[in-house]
């Protein structure tokens, strides 16, 4: 009779699932607890980091459905789960979480969702996020000002360069659009907790010769309002981005690229700029089937199918625990 093995980082495991990261794994422990399932919390292997895509040897062949933590290890008997972006959406998935989960090579087609449905579900993130100035991170409250039509810039830390997503950096990425930008201002946000001290001090620095730049750390959705498109490598901000009906440019591997426009060289960013900055509809449907089809909404009615059939894609039908 099988189990279910979460692997979770140190610090998470004395905790009793206590905290939105851990939303999904408190919900899947209390729906296999009622089907007499046992759930079983182990500390994550150092050696499973953000960038290890394959498994050196043979820890998961033992007859148990492993679930990863914020890992992107594709290996049979192994699901990876986080976030996605958006507090209560999740993913499960055998590819891996984010830029690296299996939504990265499905094909979109609007057709699949419904205009209304997606409307509805549009106006009910605008109100959760955009109206109410929320954000995944906590965000200053007062409001503030900025150009209109600005180009802005989002930066990451070294998280999208260590996991493999892409080889540019935050920096290389600002001065890309530095040189592509023509006389458009460009406002900076630093990421507020992954940003390295010496990438914001050559930003400022960039800044004390380049008056188009501005480095703040304003409320994002003051920047949004303001913006023409926003600039990351492949950051949620995008996707908040979308509820302003902002394009997106990207310059990193993303399972959100269906909707945005892909820099594979900092020299493209002109070209793909003036491409993307035309974008104006699309927003509402593709917002609603990639959180809604593609994710798992926490409260959803359907939650526990969608639960068992992902397993049972995974090799994991329900009787093999019973």
């Amino acid at each position: 009779m099988s189990k279910i093995v979460l692997h979770l980082k140190a610090s998470d495991l004395q905790n009793g699932f206590r905290g939105r990261h851990l939303e999904f794994y408190r919900i899947l422990n209390d729906l296999m607890a009622a089907h007499g399932i046992q759930v079983e919390s182990r500390q994550r292997d150092g050696d499973i980091r953000i960038g290890t895509r394959e498994c050196p040897d043979d820890r998961f062949d033992d007859g148990n459905l492993h679930i990863i933590d914020d890992r992107s290890l594709r290996a049979p008997n192994v699901l990876n789960a986080g976030a996605a972006y958006f507090w209560r959406f999740w993913q499960l998935d055998p590819q891996g979480v984010k830029a690296f989960s299996s939504t990265g090579t499905a094909s979109y087609d609007p057709a699949e969702m419904p205009l209304r449905r997606a409307q509805s579900f549009f106006d009910n993130m605008l109100k959760r996020y955009v109206q109410s100035r929320k954000s995944k991170y906590a965000q200053p409250d007062a409001p503030q000002r900025f150009p209109k039509d600005a180009i802005s810039v989002f930066y990451q830390g070294d998280y999208p360069v260590t996991s493999g997503a892409t080889s540019t950096t935050d920096i290389e990425m600002l001065k890309a659009v530095q040189a592509g930008a023509g006389d458009r201002p460009i406002l900076v946000k630093p990421h507020p907790l992954a940003s390295r001290i010496p990438d914001i001090a050559e930003t400022l620095s960039l800044a004390e010769t380049d008056s188009r730049i501005t480095v703040t750390d304003a409320n994002v959705h003051d920047i949004l309002s303001a913006c023409c498109v926003t600039v990351s490598i492949n950051s949620t901000v995008a996707l908040e981005g979308f509820l302003h009906r902002k394009p997106a440019i990207l310059f990193g591997r993303s399972d959100f690229h269906h909707l945005a426009g892909q820099v594979h060289d900092p020299q493209e960013f002109a070209t793909v700029f003036g491409r993307e900055r035309e974008r104006d509809e699309g927003y509402e449907q593709f917002l609603a089937w990639y959180f809604l089809k593609r994710c798992l909404p926490l409260n959803s009615a359907r939650l526990e199918q969608r639960i068992w059939q992902i397993f049972s894609d995974a090799g994991f039908p329900q009787s093999r625990f019973m």
